[in-house]
């Protein structure tokens, strides 16, 4: 993807390529085995392929029951997933949290970017993982200033602090951002390589997986590199990060991230503020969801169990969960329709899903 404004090219390149020599597969089982009605699950495929997904992948128990393309891709194909991102990241501070670089969830992150004004002090790792740390976010101006050479973290140093933490939910790209650097700074390590150590090799992501940079460009300042924009990655590696939160934190068995760590990750933090958020992850929580601060009257996923969670990457790049079934689904694809339309397909496409588990209506 590039733009360009006032002789300014702003652009996306591949960061280092993964080279890791683990394999991985998860293990296969047919829908009648694992109690899913074949039929129901069609219409979940049907409607992922009315809305232009490139995958579909359901898991049940840990095994692959269902693996879909269209669009000419495979399971080889790396995918950007944009905000579905934030998944794999979480884990990835939980790892570094255990490894001492951070001393724990609600330090300031000000104590690893002490450039942040003092008004930013308030902010956390944890009432940002929440959406709720206070800063104003204005998605045109943040995702704008590259435009005008500005990196994500100058970007994220500017903005205002308008609330109390927990106080306000706003979607807020740029105090995620500031993680990238408290992490960069906190570990010694560049986030590429704090996440090869910590996310990549353990678990056995494939090879040629990355993340990728946002760079600005002009004839007076050459290269100049903006921050991190996503993680590009097969939708096999994209459901791992759902499927350790399922298993309380365990990777095939083995301890990844501390239990309470991991099942906080979809446990509401406000649910008076906004019952349909945890920690970097949306759930299906009460009878409404909020988006920037309005108040929307239905909950976020009509028609899927109220457990629910997901991350939801730009153009529906999704990694979903759902404990009570033993279930994950990964959507890759370009269709944008904000999953706060009450009947968006996503919530349409994860309740046929549900529906397709034996004893379920």
């Amino acid at each position: 993807m590039t733009t360009m404004a006032d002789n300014i090219r702003v652009f996306m390149e591949p960061g280092t390529i993964f080279q890791g020599a683990g394999q991985f597969s998860w293990p296969k089982a047919t829908l009648e085995s694992a109690a899913m009605d074949p039929g129901v699950v069609a219409d979940a495929a049907a409607i992922a392929e009315d809305y232009n997904s490139d995958s579909l992948l359901i898991l049940r128990h840990g095994e692959l029951v269902h693996e879909q393309y269209w669009n000419a891709k495979t399971a080889d194909d790396l995918q950007q997933t944009y905000s579905g991102t934030k998944s794999i990241f979480s884990l990835l501070l939980g790892r570094v949290i255990e490894r001492g670089y951070i001393e724990y969830f609600d330090q300031n992150v000000r104590d690893f970017i002490p450039e942040m004004p003092k008004a930013q002090g308030q902010l956390t790792f944890h009432n940002i993982l929440a959406m709720m740390p206070g800063t104003l976010n204005v998605t045109a101006e943040v995702e704008g200033a590259g435009a005008k050479e500005i990196t994500h973290l100058e970007t994220a140093l500017t903005r205002e602090v308008v609330a109390l933490p927990f106080a306000r939910y706003s979607y807020n790209n740029s105090a995620y951002r500031l993680l990238h650097t408290a992490l960069e700074r906190a570990s010694g390590k560049t986030l590429e390589d704090l996440t090869v150590e910590e996310i990549f090799d353990p678990l056995s992501f494939t090879e040629g997986t990355h993340w990728v940079l946002n760079y600005a460009t002009s004839a007076d300042s050459g290269d100049i590199f903006l921050g991190y924009q996503s993680i590009k990655m097969t939708p096999t590696d994209f459901a791992k990060s759902a499927q350790i939160i399922l298993d309380h934190g365990k990777w095939q068995g083995e301890g990844f991230v501390d239990p309470d760590y991991a099942d906080n990750l979809i446990k509401v933090q406000r649910p008076e503020i906004n019952p349909s958020f945890a920690l970097f992850h949306h759930v299906n929580g009460d009878d409404f969801c909020q988006m920037d601060g309005a108040k929307i009257p239905h909950k976020l996923l009509p028609g899927a169990p109220d457990d629910t969670f997901l991350m939801y990457g730009s153009r529906g790049q999704v990694v979903a969960g759902i404990p009570s079934l033993a279930l994950v689904v990964v959507r890759t694809g370009d269709h944008e329709e904000s999953i706060y339309h009450k009947n968006n397909f996503i919530a349409r496409m994860l309740a046929r899903i549900a529906a397709s588990v034996a004893g379920i209506q």
